[in-house]
């Protein structure tokens, strides 16, 4: 392992993985952080302000709810156990 590292050849490498406990809290705690946006998203999604703010460079209000619909879902699915 240390002749992989020293040659930079980190493909070679072992994953570092954290203790089951610790990935399902780290999960947790990135579906409440990605639920707490798409609540804030969506309780300003009509606030004129709001759309003017996020509105711009090719970019509408509706891609940043669908985005945050997106990253939700996505870390829901991968907090779902895989039997």
């Amino acid at each position: 392992m240390l002749q992989a590292l020293a040659e930079r050849r980190l493909g070679d490498l072992p994953p570092v993985m954290p203790p089951p406990e610790a990935q399902w809290e780290q999960r947790a705690r990135e579906l409440a952080a990605a639920f707490g946006h798409l609540c804030a998203v969506h309780a300003s999604y009509w606030d004129r302000d709001w759309h003017r703010e996020h509105r711009g460079l090719g970019r509408y209000p509706e891609h940043h709810l669908w985005a945050a619909v997106q990253g939700y879902m996505d870390l829901y699915d991968a907090a779902e156990p895989t039997d």
